[in-house]
């Protein structure tokens, strides 16, 4: 940590020494190990290390960025003046330049000593154990690819006004993919997946069962019916269809590039009353839990829609100028490119309803475990397969679904949702429940 300090300090005041007005450093350091599952079996086991330093400046708003991968003397000078010389021939932006430093308090139990002692021997034995697991189940259960990943790395910012951070974290992760296959019947392609700041906080065996259950599940798949109506969201198919067109509606670049269709309604109503959704930098064991972000500045934990009503949008410090106000510490990026406004963790609420009683309440509908397609952020149209869906008859799960579409714009329906489930599943940076949508256009046959 120190070294990458120094290393910062050197390059910040090497860059001011050349004429610059403000300058900038961050530097990263990580090391990895990793087993990776292919068709079957053990296809790929290595350890890497890596590291990297990005310089950016501002000279009379004229910005000036470049990177390198080492820490030598002789490769710093060429990141600062490479940065210098590309700031001279920039336009300049009115906008540019670099933050004041804010108070930045530490999230707790992001890094994990044991992380260091973990080695690629330990990654291919939890990787086999998934494997196990997966094909123990059922020998019908065929696993695609996979693997078993832990590591760990440290940050550093500095920049001229006084910005001064550093932190370490750490994260192990596996996943397991692929699908069932009984005689010439094959089930939908599914994947599960675990993560933790631990060494020892996943679960493989756990994800490994729930994913052989899921394909299994899914054998047998007929056709279902085509109406307009209800669907129920699972986690998966939420982050896809619902989460992922907020995160970029909420990003104060996308609505000063009059891409977002939350555009100019802040204070309204833009989904059921049943829909919270919070960017949570500090979130217990998330994926992209974090004390400072891009530009060293504390992220605040954020109500994005509150009740379905928008409430806030998420800013850098240079998208945070052009209104003139000020940064929500959502700067993000690393070592090889200038930052960029981005979400942390994204929450949406869970509810007071079991998913068995929100399933319970419908006559006719479809639950969508997975969903396959594309899913435009700008506008919100979204259409594609069902994966692993099955049709809901009277309140119960009915027949696993085969060649199913499902088709909308998610901003005009959300404003009708009405349920979500209390149970919730975390997927990457997104903790999201199940959530029923009316509605949807279903295509099957």
């Amino acid at each position: 940590m120190d070294e990458l300090l120094r290393t910062c300090d050197e390059a910040v005041a090497m860059a001011l020494r050349a004429g610059v007005d403000e300058a900038e450093a961050f530097a990263v350091t990580s090391r990895e190990v990793n087993a990776e599952l292919q068709k079957n079996d053990i296809q790929v086991a290595k350890s890497m290390a890596g590291l990297g330093l990005g310089v950016r400046v501002f000279r009379a708003g004229s910005l000036g960025f470049s990177s390198v991968n080492s820490f030598g003397d002789d490769e710093v000078r060429e990141a600062v003046e490479r940065a210098v010389a590309i700031s001279k021939a920039a336009p300049a932006d009115e906008h540019a330049g670099l933050p004041e430093p804010a108070e930045v308090t530490p999230v707790e139990g992001i890094y994990d000593t044991a992380m260091e002692s973990y080695g690629v021997e330990h990654a291919v034995d939890a990787a086999l154990a998934m494997l196990r697991e997966a094909r123990g189940f059922d020998e019908r259960v065929t696993v695609d690819g996979g693997g078993v990943e832990a590591a760990y790395g440290s940050r550093a910012i500095v920049n001229s006004h006084g910005v001064r951070q550093s932190e370490r974290s750490s994260v192990a992760l596996c996943y397991i993919m692929g699908m069932a296959r009984d005689g010439d019947v094959i089930s939908s392609f599914d994947y599960q997946f675990d993560n933790s700041h631990k060494a020892d906080g996943i679960d493989p065996g756990k994800v490994a069962r729930e994913f052989a259950e899921k394909v299994v599940g899914s054998l047998g798949a007929v056709a279902g019916d085509s109406f307009k109506g209800t669907v129920v969201l699972a986690p998966k198919a939420t982050a896809e269809i619902i989460v992922h067109p907020i995160e970029y509606s909420v990003l104060a670049s996308s609505v000063q590039k009059g891409t977002s269709r939350f555009a100019e309604k802040l204070g309204e109503v833009v989904a059921g009353d049943v829909i919270t959704v919070t960017d949570d930098s500090r979130l217990e064991n998330g994926f992209s839990t974090l004390s400072f972000d891009r530009e060293g500045l504390p992220p605040t934990v954020l109500p994005l829609i509150e009740n379905g009503v928008l409430g806030n949008l998420l800013y850098d410090s240079y998208t945070a100028r052009r209104e003139g106000r000020a940064s929500t510490g959502h700067a993000g990026g690393g070592a090889s490119s200038v930052p960029s406004v981005s979400a942390t963790n994204i929450v949406v609420a869970g509810g007071d309803t079991s998913l068995n009683d929100l399933i319970a309440g419908i006559d006719r509908g479809v639950l969508v475990s997975r969903f396959s397609g594309n899913t435009e952020p700008a506008s919100g149209d979204f259409s594609g397969v069902v994966k692993g869906g099955h049709m809901i008859r009277g309140g119960k799960l009915a027949e696993p679904l085969s060649g199913t579409l499902i088709a909308g714009n998610i901003f005009d329906l959300l404003p009708t949702v009405r349920a979500v489930s209390s149970e919730t599943e975390r997927l990457f940076n997104v903790v999201a429940p199940y959530v029923r949508v009316d509605g949807v256009t279903v295509t099957s046959g």
